[in-house]
């Protein structure tokens, strides 16, 4: 039986959500918000709180990555007509699995917080008399962000990639190396491919960039559309 506890402060460090509070606060509408929709608010603080740690920790780890390679030997270069071999990581093995993890993480993260942002909005178009009906607050954010000349084709692979490592696979590591030490790329495989012509089987740590830029870049054209939206 649990008689004693302490709650931990986690704070908040992103603001997304304050104006949104204030924006609802100020409006006068009569029904009172649910304590579901105060505790979605919660949620997606704290997750935004996260992502900037698993970002900041994906950079350092690839850095390191790029690093303990730029000396290989050319015995480890594959080719379409050459088969190399793998690069040891003996030493560094605790450093590409928390590069895997944090991969791993920043899609489920990312996904997550989209799907709370989700009903997020489906919540508050309901407190403000408008229900979106089934499915449609995807479809809505998607809209909102297309009307702000934001590309949201990163919507899609982030639903891709997440849904695949989550339910599928797991991923592998390669890099890159085509052009020399000064342009490398971090591949991140969903099966251990032998060539790479077919980009279903594997994105670059650049588009994986581009998904979490992408979502940055939504935050306050969907934060200005809820606070509109009051």
């Amino acid at each position: 039986m649990i008689s004693k506890w302490l709650h931990i402060d986690t704070g908040v460090g992103d603001p997304w959500i304050l104006p949104i509070w204030a924006a609802v606060n100020k409006a006068e509408i009569s029904t009172p918000l649910s304590q579901e929709t105060r505790e979605l608010g919660i949620y997606i603080s704290t997750r935004l709180d996260i992502l900037p740690h698993i970002a900041s920790r994906i950079n350092k780890e690839v850095a390191q990555l790029y690093k303990i390679i730029s000396n290989y030997d050319e015995k480890y270069v594959f080719t379409e007509s050459q088969k190399g071999y793998a690069f040891p990581m003996h030493e560094h093995l605790e450093l590409v699995h928390f590069l895997l993890t944090d991969i791993d993480s920043i899609l489920f993260e990312v996904n997550s917080v989209c799907e709370l942002m989700t009903r997020f909005f489906e919540k508050l178009y309901s407190h403000v008399g408008i229900p979106l009906g089934k499915g449609k607050a995807g479809l809505k954010i998607k809209n909102v962000i297309e009307s702000e000349g934001l590309d949201s084709q990163w919507f899609q692979d982030l639903d891709s990639h997440r849904n695949f490592f989550i339910h599928e696979g797991a991923p592998y590591l390669a890099i890159d190396v085509s052009h020399g030490s000064t342009q490398y790329d971090l591949l991140i495989m969903k099966e251990n491919i032998k060539f790479f012509k077919d980009t279903s089987k594997f994105f670059k740590l650049s588009e994986l960039n581009t998904i979490v830029q992408g979502f940055v870049a939504a935050k306050p054209v969907m934060q200005k559309h809820l606070i509109e939206l009051f």
